[in-house]
């Protein structure tokens, strides 16, 4: 049941992740509000263009995290016709030519995509000085873990155009407080935050409520699974 779980965890993040990377690079939230404020009657034609949209295909995603997660996104990003790159540990050089430097992820990913622990070496490892490095204004996506990224530094760095949108699944304290930097992005059409739901899928829950089951009838039969010894 584990496995399963696992399995789900490997659809539902990646998924949420190109979704979030969709809605950002095709303005979708953008078009739709503009269409609520009647901008289509106002434009008088089959159609109007006042925010940008681009393809996905034959852009080049950045990702950080080469786990179970960013494996997944890698996959589908690939499937799209999309050229990924893998980021070398910050501040690590000669991991192999599998990675690309930290450095240079930065300067030529389109979309950057977070999928890394949290801990001493990646906390704020994107912050304002990561964001000026970024010369291809690319969409910042962090489904990962609250902290990777420097969260004041994320309006400035839209409102300077380092990058194109950002959106994020996590945060550093969650919920939000009122006072939180992001609260005042929520009405950006170049920014988007969900309340860490990434993993929540149906099925994802329902598999995680079967195992409690499981794990509950195997532990009345004397058969406890996924169990943790502790040493003194």
């Amino acid at each position: 049941m584990v496995s399963n779980v696992r399995n789900y965890a490997m659809h539902t993040v990646p998924e949420h992740t190109i979704a979030l990377i969709f809605a950002l690079r095709r303005s979708i939230f953008a078009y739709r509000d503009a269409v609520k404020a009647g901008r289509w009657q106002e434009a008088a034609q089959f159609c109007f263009f006042d925010f940008p949209i681009r393809d996905l295909a034959g852009s080049t995603l950045g990702v950080i995290g080469d786990g179970v997660l960013g494996q997944a996104v890698a996959g589908i990003g690939r499937a799209l016709g999309m050229r990924v790159i893998f980021s070398a540990h910050k501040g690590r050089i000669g991991q192999g030519r599998m990675y690309t430097p930290f450095e240079q992820t930065l300067q030529q990913a389109d979309i950057l995509t977070l999928h890394c622990p949290l801990n001493a070496n990646t906390r704020h490892m994107i912050g304002a000085p990561e964001f000026a490095q970024m010369a291809r204004k690319p969409l910042l996506i962090n489904t990962g873990r609250g902290g990777l990224v420097d969260e004041a530094a994320v309006g400035p760095a839209l409102d300077a155009g380092h990058i194109a949108g950002a959106a994020f699944d996590v945060t550093s304290v969650e919920p939000l407080p009122s006072d939180h930097p992001f609260m005042a992005l929520l009405s950006r059409p170049d920014f988007i935050l969900t309340p860490h739901v990434a993993w929540a899928s149906a099925q994802a829950i329902q598999s995680l409520a079967d195992q409690l089951m499981d794990n509950v009838e195997a532990f009345v039969r004397g058969t406890p699974e996924n169990a943790v010894t502790f040493r003194a």
